[in-house]
């Protein structure tokens, strides 16, 4: 468990965080999603990373359905407001802190997809798996986040 820790740690965190843009929150999903693996954990997970994705997406959802009956709409805003202390250890330069940035802002979807193919590495087959849907439908929505992305870029410039 502790190899599987260290390989996903990263990508898992980044994933967390651009799910509730909150470094405390991140942090907690990351470490929830581990220890759940770590109870759930059997040799038969044949897709490790694309699970324990959908786990940590779980757990949000989770948290915000929580949230929901314990606040108002204004108190769980206050909750997922970003750190950008936080994404600045993570994220080294300027521009990629931009475009990360940038990305954050866009529909959860596509946000969501972006993520997963370029700071996770994922493939386009390892998204429709982790997604739950065609490889088509993946290749589909990652043309349109990066479509969308280039917009918000032109609209900065």
């Amino acid at each position: 468990m502790e190899k599987l820790y260290i390989k996903y740690y990263r990508e898992l965190y980044l994933y967390a965080f651009s799910l509730c843009k909150n470094h405390h929150l991140a942090q907690d999903l990351t470490s929830d999603t581990f220890f759940k693996a770590y109870l759930a954990l059997d040799d038969d997970v044949e897709y490790f990373k694309y699970w324990i994705f959908r786990v940590c997406k779980n757990l949000y959802f989770d948290f915000i359905r929580k949230e929901k009956k314990y606040s108002s709409e204004n108190e769980l805003e206050n909750i997922l407001i970003s750190e950008e202390s936080s994404l600045d250890k993570i994220i080294e330069t300027n521009e990629n802190r931009r475009l990360y940035n940038l990305i954050l802002d866009l529909p959860e979807s596509y946000r969501e997809i972006l993520i997963l193919y370029y700071y996770c590495e994922f493939s386009l087959k390892e998204i429709s798996i982790s997604k739950d849907m065609t490889e088509g439908a993946a290749k589909t929505m990652l043309f349109r986040a990066r479509r969308k992305l280039k917009n918000a870029l032109e609209g900065q410039k």
